[in-house]
């Protein structure tokens, strides 16, 4: 079962509008492409932008409660947006056939990132644009501040799931660029991207209870005082991060490389 499964509602509301910062600069970076491929297509944010500006966007995701939100969003963008239930690294896609491909916070969670690359070169139309996001190795605030609250209040640490180091690369600017180039492609742009996350404290737990990534996973794994505790040694060191109106505001650093088949 998917690390994903059942938890596309709790992403959707809260670190889905999180990944959502770095589509401005994918949709940009992509730029210009009508056939348009967005891996890992989440909740639609992405895939919805790129069909709302014209162009013929196929969104992919393997986890079926991710299909079912973007095929929602979908109905927006009326032709311009199909959504197929598929993952990589063997994308039900020609070759040579996509102008644009996105894969936005993909990469870093796929069983062989490399083989993942591979299949975007193979599907990419002769000078097309990959453009690629992923978080770096530190964790931003929110999740640092959690992990923190996790440690303190004497939660049970999980399973590992990082990739054993044959299949891993270095979570960096650098790292993912030459990840791209041992897919026989050109770099176009590697650098970091840099925003403020807006989120409120309760939609954040709600993420993280809701079981989204690492930190959803030792969260559901805690007894329910042991969640209790966290929870409120989190909200305490998120503090410092609140503005107007109690909302929380993260800074944001994320990695993206674009990229082109010659």
């Amino acid at each position: 079962m998917s690390t994903w499964s059942g938890v596309a509602e709790a992403y959707r509301r809260s670190f889905a509008t999180l990944c959502a910062g770095s589509v401005p600069a994918l949709i940009e970076a992509t730029a210009p492409g009508s056939r348009h491929l967005d891996l890992g297509c989440g909740t639609g944010d992405l895939a919805l932008a790129a069909a709302q500006e014209g162009r013929r966007v196929l969104a992919v995701d393997p986890d079926p409660d991710m299909v079912t939100s973007t095929r929602a969003a979908a109905r927006a963008a009326g032709e311009h947006l199909t959504v197929l239930e598929a993952g990589s690294p063997v994308l039900p896609v020609q070759d040579a056939s996509r102008d644009a491909i996105t894969a936005n916070f993909v990469v870093n969670h796929v069983p062989d990132p490399r083989a993942t690359v591979r299949d975007l070169a193979r599907v990419a139309a002769p000078s097309a644009v990959i453009a690629l996001t992923i978080w770096p190795s530190d964790p931003g605030p929110h999740l640092a501040a959690y992990a923190a609250a996790s440690r303190a209040a004497g939660a049970v640490p999980v399973p590992s799931t990082h990739l054993v180091p044959e299949l891993d690369f270095e979570r960096s600017a650098d790292g993912l660029a030459l990840l791209a180039a041992q897919a026989g492609l050109r770099i176009v742009r590697a650098e970091e991207l840099r925003w403020i996350w807006e989120i409120t404290a309760e939609d954040l737990i709600a993420g993280i209870a809701g079981g989204v990534g690492g930190a959803g996973r030792l969260h559901r794994a805690q007894t329910a005082a042991v969640r209790a505790d966290i929870e409120r040694r989190a909200r305490e060191l998120w503090r410092p991060f609140a503005g107007t109106g109690g909302v929380l505001a993260f800074p944001v650093t994320a990695v993206l490389v674009a990229a082109t088949r010659p």
